[in-house]
């Protein structure tokens, strides 16, 4: 340890791709030295760099090409410029202009994190600490208290909390619409996490099989599902967005879109967020009748439409296995006040509520700026920062924006932020 009080700028709680974004950023900004110099503690129990994604058996929904962005610009005498010539990396460069299987992107992102652990461990004043994190306390003076598993206590200015993702809470019982609910059924229904991470124990899936949700997890459980389920229903509420890289892309297939909502102003990218891509793309748009390889292995039934609940109904009813992919909330760990009660996050529908800067917002809409958290099931909201589609009003998450615009955002807020007191450190 750097000191003899375990006392840090920052404590990063979780070292997956979320929790290296910022330090990635530094890296391609010129400012690694400066973030380093605060102080930092990693706090990870497994290999630092892949997180979760390393054990998922499913596609990435971006092409390879941008996991790889992370290295452009960089000069030869950064501490990431020799991750170009490592296998890993060619691996993922032969799959640049296609999506690559996560089992591809894991070991790049693994040797990405080596590097990390390595810069953190010859500074002077940082550390990395393998463990898990317990426990973050708010303190009097303005700062945190991070207690990991084997009860060390790290004192810093402020807390990164990427600890990941797990179900929403109650996803077994959710009402899906008005009318239309799982709990009649909730002994037969898992989360599409349990599908797609391949720690998990699969359910059986040979007979009938209903997916809940439009998204790329819902979509990627259909395509696990289609080879041995007899039979695959996937009930959506709203409508199944496309992404394509251009509107003139998106009207040559035959997709209706909105050509002010549903287009990113910053790059003219239709759904950039909410948009289906990759495997994903292609199972919606065959399953749509739009131009596509062929018949999609599933049954569509958006709920809401003119006697779609009646069909819904039905087929839950008549499922052996039903799949919620409704997202996540953070896993966080436990979360104290300066008195030791209890700080309580805020969840919604799109997972737990963060600032536009990723500050924590608790269940009283209180906003605690020495949290900050993002990632799985606490992405930040689309802005002008992080871009995207106006239609879009989910959380925006992923690789490429930890280590660019979400990545730039939470560095800045890092190395120039206003306490409690309004006080402001640069």
């Amino acid at each position: 340890m750097p000191s003899a009080d375990n006392s840090f700028g920052f404590v990063f709680c979780g070292g997956g791709p979320a929790g290296l974004g910022p330090i990635v950023t530094a890296a391609r900004s010129g400012r690694l030295g400066e973030l380093l110099d605060r102080g930092i503690a990693l706090v990870e129990p497994g290999p630092v760099g892949p997180g979760g994604l390393a054990h998922y058996r499913i596609g990435a929904n971006s092409l390879g090409g941008p996991f790889l962005e992370c290295l452009d610009g960089l000069g030869d005498d950064s501490p990431f410029a020799a991750l170009r010539d490592l296998p890993e990396t060619a691996l993922l460069r032969g799959h640049a202009d296609e999506h690559p299987p996560l089992s591809v992107v894991a070991p790049f992102l693994t040797r990405l994190g080596a590097v990390v652990r390595e810069l953190l461990e010859a500074h002077p004043r940082c550390a990395y600490v393998a463990d898990r994190v317990d426990a973050i306390a708010l303190t009097d003076d303005d700062g945190v208290v991070v207690t990991t598993g084997d009860g060390r206590e790290l004192r810093a200015r402020r807390a990164v909390i990427a600890t990941g993702g797990r179900p929403l809470a109650g996803f077994a019982r959710a009402e899906i619409v008005p009318g239309l609910s799982l709990a009649p059924h909730q002994d037969r229904v898992f989360h599409s996490e349990s599908f797609i991470d391949a720690r998990r124990r699969l359910p059986a899936a040979n007979g009938r099989a209903v997916v809940v949700g439009g998204s790329h997890s819902a979509w990627s459980v259909v395509d696990l599902l289609a080879s041995d389920a007899a039979e695959v229903t996937l009930i959506h509420r709203s409508e199944l967005r496309l992404f394509y890289s251009g509107a003139d892309e998106a009207r040559a297939d035959g997709y209706a879109f909105d050509p002010v909502l549903d287009v990113c102003p910053a790059n003219g990218r239709v759904n950039r967020y909410g948009g289906l891509r990759g495997r994903a793309h292609e199972l919606a748009a065959a399953a749509l009748g739009l131009r596509g390889p062929g018949p999609a292995p599933v049954r569509l039934v958006r709920a809401g439409a003119p006697g779609a609940l009646d069909v819904a109904r039905q087929a839950l009813a008549d499922a052996d296995v039903i799949v919620m992919a409704n997202g996540f909330e953070a896993n966080l760990p436990e979360l104290s006040h300066p008195d030791g009660a209890v700080l309580i996050a805020a969840t919604g529908p799109t997972g737990t509520e963060v600032t536009d800067q990723g500050h924590l917002v608790d269940v009283h809409g209180v906003r605690h700026p020495r949290l900050i958290a993002y990632g799985l099931g606490a992405g930040l909201a689309p802005s002008a920062e992080v871009g995207g589609e106006p239609s879009y009003t989910r959380r925006a998450d992923g690789v490429w924006l930890y280590q660019h615009d979400i990545g730039e955002i939470v560095l800045d807020d890092l190395l120039h932020h206003v306490t409690t007191t309004g006080e402001i450190h640069a």
